[in-house]
């Protein structure tokens, strides 16, 4: 597509260093708005159905729609200083680590909890080994490297959260290849992906900064892709722990619902004995009836007759 159809909604101040929105564009800075990824100027269309930026006739910028995205989130980050991070899935662990789990958490069920009450008991254990929350940015990079022993990686957004390391990769639609995973987990650093196309399929592209900045602080944004190993642990021991306390909760129900276990297993054992004594008077019942029947064939009597 020409980069003279593509409409941008946001440009760069190249002496402010700052992003801009359209409603912000004024004769005095519309001079100093450029594209980021190619440092040409932007040309603001604001008398246009959807007002936008564009590149001059016969542009030169290589970018396209995903490479503007990713610098503006980029720079948008610059302006974030508070970030909400999600909170850690079972489907966020590795293979190994959800056996774990799952293992300790069933053999915990089977100890303490009545078979017919397995399946209401686990659809209620809440799904999260953590929470979301809220947490101040102490420091932020932007395209920084890091070594690894299987070649460099390079993080687009490296922050500081007490006093930890935590790198976030937003994408569009390319998610993280397995090469980089590996490295991510060689860093032993958190990682977090942020999903720009979801983003641009809500607002298309008539959205502003505070749109963005709103998306990229939210949870619902972001999928945890790494995890340190000791972390992922303390979560595991958590989550035991408040397995332990839901069925702590539950004790009078699963005494209640032992008791009718019992009852209902000692009515079993009643009825069976009751069973045992009226099967001979049963038995005697059925060889009187079969007699009237062979007498009846005898005699040519129907049963509407007799």
């Amino acid at each position: 597509m020409s980069k003279n159809y593509i409409k941008y909604p946001i440009a760069f101040n190249k002496l402010t260093e700052k992003l801009v929105d359209l409603t912000d564009v004024t004769n005095e800075n519309k001079t100093d708005l450029i594209c980021l990824e190619c440092k040409e100027n932007f040309i603001a269309v604001l008398n246009h159905p959807t007002p936008h930026f564009k590149h001059k006739p016969n542009s030169k910028c290589k970018g396209n729609v995903e490479s503007y995205i990713h610098w503006v989130a980029k720079e948008t980050f610059k302006q974030i200083t508070q970030i909400e991070l999600p909170g850690i899935f079972k489907d966020n662990l590795t293979e190994n680590q959800r056996k774990k789990l799952d293992d300790q958490v069933n053999q915990l069920i089977e100890q303490n909890i009545p078979k017919t009450l397995h399946l209401e008991f686990r659809r209620s254990l809440k799904k999260n080994l953590s929470d979301s929350g809220k947490f101040l940015i102490e420091k932020i990079d932007i395209e920084k490297e890091f070594k690894t022993p299987i070649g460099n990686v390079r993080i687009d957004i490296v922050t500081t959260i007490n006093n930890q390391k935590l790198f976030i990769e937003p994408f569009y639609t390319s998610p993280i290849d397995v090469v980089k995973e590996r490295k991510l987990a060689l860093t032993n650093t958190p990682t977090l992906s942020i999903n720009l196309l979801l983003f641009i399929y809500k607002f298309d592209y008539n959205y502003n900064l505070e749109n963005l900045k709103n998306y990229l602080i939210s949870k619902n944004s972001k999928s945890w892709i790494f995890n340190r190993e000791k972390q992922i642990e303390k979560h595991i021991e958590k989550y035991l722990k408040y397995v332990k306390e839901e069925i702590e909760k539950k004790q009078d129900l699963i005494n209640s619902h032992l008791s009718m276990l019992d009852r209902m297993s000692r009515l079993d054992d009643e009825v069976n004995l009751l069973e045992e004594r009226i099967r001979p008077t049963q038995d005697e019942i059925r060889e009187k009836r079969n007699e009237i029947r062979k007498l009846k064939n005898e005699m040519g009597i129907s049963y509407f007759d007799y």
